[in-house]
């Protein structure tokens, strides 16, 4: 029903919009006293240089996909200049709402990229705002494609919900998972390991979100009955559970998607418990110091591989096993 680029747009702006929602809140609880020396040298000071190296090569991975995103869209629609058309419209809808968003998103967050590397000088409290602003798009653009399919009558299996509630999971998922394998090739990762470990135990709590909000979609629809409707939505639900797409979910975007980071981050998370015998300070930033760092690394990079891939099959799963009633009433036009 949809293209495969289009599927790529819906996750790679989910996970564009997670990672800067997950930049914007570790910006905002940078302690004040830490906050103000660091703007006034442009984060050149030793704790504020620390800090760019931790946060921006996050916020630059996380623009980056929602601009590789919107090449997919560009490249789908063929007419990159529709999109100015929606733009400008004049008219509100999700699809609206959410490019606008979109592209407000990416501007903030690049006039942030800006102030991290020193070019733009800030006060505490603008920095804070904008964050504060950061944080509030990434959330419309994290929930507007779910909200977007979801308002499809036409098709059942996304006439929920719960579908716009799931792709905002998936989308902070997908930008813990973000932050954190970044953090594992970054030079500023190493100094913030109990920052990257309270990630990880903050993924363990959105995975088992997502799980729920899953088994909320799919099992509180009546998909039974004699309506053409229902019969379309109980295709879709028996393609996805137990049809051509099962191995796919069950073992792709459950065994893979949450499962398995899951188990890792509880490993990481306990490993970096046990490892840590205090908190030390290295140039004015707390670190935590861990038994296996290598170890930790390594898990934190296959966690996050694991919910990207997971993220991916979501958005192809939810896609793949729509089957609209027109497709049952007159196959031969679909």
């Amino acid at each position: 029903m949809l293209s495969e680029l289009v599927v790529s747009y819906l996750f790679l702006g989910g996970c564009g919009a997670g990672g800067c929602l997950v930049v914007a809140a570790l910006s905002l609880l940078i302690a004040r006293e830490d906050l103000r020396p660091a703007l006034a040298s442009r984060f050149a000071s030793c704790s504020g240089a620390l800090y760019r190296k931790f946060v921006s090569p996050i916020l630059m991975a996380s623009l980056g996909a929602l601009v590789l995103g919107s090449i997919c869209l560009f490249a789908d629609l063929g007419q990159p200049g529709r999109i100015l058309l929606l733009l400008f419209s004049g008219v509100v809808t999700h699809l609206t709402v959410g490019a606008w968003a979109l592209v407000l998103c990416f501007l903030i967050g690049t006039f942030l990229v800006l102030v991290w590397q020193g070019v733009v000088p800030v006060t505490a409290m603008a920095f804070r705002i904008v964050n504060g602003l950061l944080a509030a798009l990434s959330l419309v653009v994290a929930l507007y494609t779910g909200l977007l399919l979801s308002s499809v009558a036409a098709v059942p299996m996304w006439h929920s919900g719960w579908l716009a509630v799931l792709f905002l999971v998936s989308a902070v998922s997908c930008g813990i998972a973000l932050a954190s394998g970044v953090s594992v090739f970054s030079e500023g990762g190493r100094h913030f390991a109990n920052a990257i470990a309270r990630l990880a135990k903050l993924d363990m709590i959105v995975i088992v979100a997502e799980a729920v909000v899953v088994a909320l979609w799919l099992l509180l629809p009546a998909f039974s009955g004699e309506t053409v409707s229902a019969q379309a939505g109980g295709i879709s639900f028996a393609v996805l559970t137990t049809g051509a797409l099962a191995p796919l979910f069950w073992m792709g975007f459950c065994g893979i998607g949450l499962a398995l980071p899951l188990v890792v981050d509880g490993a990481s998370a306990h490993a970096s418990v046990e490892g840590s015998a205090g908190m030390a300070f290295d140039n004015g930033v707390a670190v935590r110091h861990v038994a296996n760092p290598a170890a930790m690394r390594i898990g934190l990079l296959v966690s996050a591989i694991a919910v990207l891939i997971g993220g991916y099959l979501l958005r192809y799963l939810v896609v793949a096993s729509a089957v609209a009633p027109v497709s049952l009433l007159a196959p031969g036009l679909l």
